[in-house]
Parts: structure tokens; C-alpha cells; sequence
């Protein structure tokens, strides 16, 4: 198998499973605001000066508006090629993590942007630079090209090029450049170059819109792309994140050790003879649940932020645990499908602490809590639809006598 065969198997598989991987989409607004969720657009139709060409969504990295030179649309995807011109879409449909559906004119549009999560790979693959300074990678399709110099023409076949560069010149437009070092110049008889962007479908393009062709190049693919980059909240700004922090108002300058408290400070405990906000009962409340489990904590998509209609469930919980001091308590983290395994075991541990955390304030100490992660290896309902989805982002709990 050759190299670019090698190339080009590499290149197929990576596109083939990329679109299926979980996405995290920021659209910013001209107004100043930040939209997390996800672009519902099918693709993305920019007027460039050498065509129309339509972008499919899954290959999307940033969309951006340009005020120079001359107001611009520009696309980055995420195996790094960029395209840009006009954007002939009217508007962007988009889904917020609140499940929330809003349409975006594209005159109020700054910027698309999708969260990426490394690390890239580097490939070998063939490199089409524009003369308006898009850079795309991808196959050439004409199988030869003939040149002429000298008042003779010469063929010269595809394998064996290992550059072309397109001058501007009356007598000589094309030079290319051999696997062996041979430099031919001359006039390039085709007017059209056909080729097959990774990103796009096939098109061919005159000669007066490319600046080079490099064979055999270099590239860093990115490999996947999640939310995982996104700066953790950390509302009293001790350099701990909220989710891992235990004491959430600590005055500024004050020293936290890894909890996010002062060094040496004690927590206060809560009183055992509190009494739940709904009922008592020598134990946990159980109803709809099976037994030694407690009803579920369900978290907004891809976030690990407790919702305040759980506040009066987990207080209950807490004052239970305080009234049964021997009792320990698993805090299990779950998460739908969308995004990879390892960031959704990441993220499901992050809500198992949060909800750790909250008990440890309400005054329960913390070695009786047990927070595991288990991403999306265990889910209550189908991952098929958002319903289902929505009720596997939880946390549920299992008392250890």
C-alpha cells in the first residue's frame, strides 16, 4: 500500500467517526452576549471568490465575521482548513443548555465558535492555498496535466508532482516541481483544477484562483472536540472551582487548602435534632425509589451546577445523614452519550463532588461520602431522544450501612 493510499484510509476513518463525537457550540452575539448549546444548522453556505461551497456542520470549528478586508465570513474546521466570503444562510437555529430554541439572524452573529479538545495528529495529505489566502486540504482529482514551454507541451503525471505554483505572468503562469527535482515552467494547458476538499464536496476551479497545490504535506488533524476546555466557575475566585469547593465565600487574599477553605478552619456542623423540610422518618425517605437508594438529582447538559428545586432534597438528605452519624452514602455521577467517554466520566465525577460538597456545607462529614463518576456506562433511559437523555444527567445516591 502506498503512502498516499495510507493517507487517505487515515483520513476516512478520522472523518467517519469525528461527526458522531459529542460538540459544544458559543455563539456570541453583537450585543455582547455568550450562548452556550448547540448549532442545529444541517451546513454552512459561504460565496467565495473561487464558488459556492457548503460547509456540513459536523466539520465546523469557528465561523467569524471579519470587518477587514472588505467584511468577510470566515470558516475554520476542525481538521484546520479555512474558507471565507460571503455568508449566504439567513439565520442560525440553536438549541441552549437549557434545552431553550433560539434563531439568530446572521446580522446579529459576532462569532461561532466550537469548544475543541485535543490532541491533534499530524497526517499527510495534499494542501490547495488560494490566492485570497484560503487554505484547504484534500485529493487532486486530474489524473495528469499537460504544460506548455518551449512551444512543446508536456504531460506530467499526478504521482510525480511534488508542487505547482501559479505565477502571474503572460508567458509562464505554472511552475511545478517534480518528485526527482526537476523544475518545469510554462503555460498550463488545462484552465480547470479538479479536486475534493476533506471538508466539502468536489468542485474544480480555474487556475486563476489557486496560488499553490503542495503534495505530500504535513498537517495537524484535530482529533475530537467537547466542552473539556471550558474555564471552570469559580465564584469567590480562591482557585478552586465551585464544583470542587467546599467553603464558596471565602474573602479575598485569604489561603484555602485543596477543599477551598481557610487553613485550619472548621466547618460547622449541622444540628442532628433539624427537622426535614417535609417529614421525619428513622431514615431515608424512599418513596419511588428501590430500597437503599434515594430519588435522583438531575443536572442542566453538560453542566455540574446543583439546580435549586433539588436544594429542599438534599437538605432532608443531609439532616438524615446527620441523624444517622455510622451511615456512609455513594454519590453516584452519571451523564447522557454526547461528547466522549472520557470527558463524560470527568464530568459525572465533577456532579458527584458538587453534590458531596453541598452536604459537607450543610455540616456532614466528609468521609462518609463516597463520589464516584461513571460517565454514561449506566443509564436510566434511552440516549435516543433529549427526554431520555435529560433524565441520565443525574446523581443518585446508595446507603451504606
Amino acid at each position: 500500500m502506498n503512502k498516499m493510499a495510507r493517507v487517505l484510509i487515515i483520513l476516512a476513518v478520522f472523518f467517519l467517526f469525528c461527526p458522531q463525537l459529542g460538540q459544544a457550540d458559543i455563539v456570541y452575539i453583537k450585543n455582547g452576549d455568550k450562548l452556550f448549546g448547540k448549532v442545529q444548522n444541517t451546513a454552512f453556505t459561504l460565496q467565495t471568490s473561487y464558488g459556492k461551497i457548503l460547509i456540513k456542520n459536523e466539520f465546523l470549528k469557528s465561523l467569524t465575521f471579519e470587518y477587514r478586508p472588505g467584511e468577510r465570513w470566515v470558516v475554520n474546521t476542525i481538521n484546520n482548513d479555512q474558507f471565507s466570503g460571503s455568508w449566504v444562510d439567513y439565520s442560525v437555529n440553536f438549541i441552549q443548555e437549557n434545552g431553550e430554541t433560539k434563531e439568530f439572524k446572521k446580522e446579529d452573529i459576532l462569532r461561532i465558535r466550537r469548544e475543541i479538545q485535543g490532541p491533534s495528529y499530524p497526517v499527510t495529505t495534499t494542501i490547495f492555498t488560494m490566492k485570497n489566502n484560503d487554505r484547504f486540504s484534500g485529493r487532486f482529482l486530474n489524473p495528469s496535466i499537460s504544460i506548455r514551454a518551449n512551444y512543446l507541451t508536456k504531460t506530467v503525471q499526478s504521482d510525480d508532482i511534488n508542487r505547482i505554483e501559479f505565477i502571474n505572468d503572460d508567458r509562464t503562469d505554472t511552475k511545478i516541481l517534480l518528485n526527482n527535482g526537476d523544475l518545469i515552467a510554462g503555460k498550463l494547458e488545462p484552465n480547470q483544477i479538479r479536486m475534493a476538499p476533506d471538508t466539502i464536496s468536489e468542485f474544480s476551479i480555474s487556475k486563476s484562483g489557486l496560488k499553490t497545490i503542495q503534495f505530500n504535506a504535513p498537517k495537524m488533524v484535530l482529533k475530537n472536540f467537547s466542552h473539556i476546555d471550558r474555564p471552570e466557575k469559580d465564584s469567590d475566585r480562591d482557585g478552586i472551582p465551585d464544583y470542587a469547593d467546599i467553603c464558596m465565600d471565602t474573602p479575598r487574599g485569604v489561603r484555602v487548602n485543596q477543599d477551598g477553605c481557610p487553613a485550619g478552619s472548621n466547618i460547622a456542623r449541622l444540628n442532628k435534632h433539624q427537622k426535614t423540610n417535609h417529614h421525619e422518618i428513622n431514615g431515608f425517605d424512599r418513596r419511588g425509589t428501590v430500597p437503599g437508594e434515594i430519588a435522583n438529582i438531575l443536572f442542566d447538559f453538560d453542566r455540574s451546577e446543583i439546580k435549586p428545586q433539588y436544594y429542599s432534597v438534599l437538605d432532608d438528605v443531609a439532616v438524615m445523614l446527620s441523624r444517622n452519624p455510622e451511615a456512609k452514602v455513594e454519590i453516584k455521577g452519571h451523564t447522557d452519550n454526547i461528547g466522549t467517554a472520557e470527558y463524560n466520566r470527568i464530568l459525572s465525577e465533577k456532579r458527584a463532588r458538587t453534590v458531596k460538597n453541598y452536604f459537607v456545607r450543610k455540616g456532614v462529614e466528609k468521609d462518609r461520602l463516597l463520589p464516584v463518576g461513571y460517565g454514561f456506562e449506566i443509564s436510566r433511559a434511552s440516549n435516543e431522544d433529549e427526554s431520555g437523555r435529560a433524565l441520565n444527567r443525574r446523581v443518585e445516591f446508595t446507603l451504606q450501612n
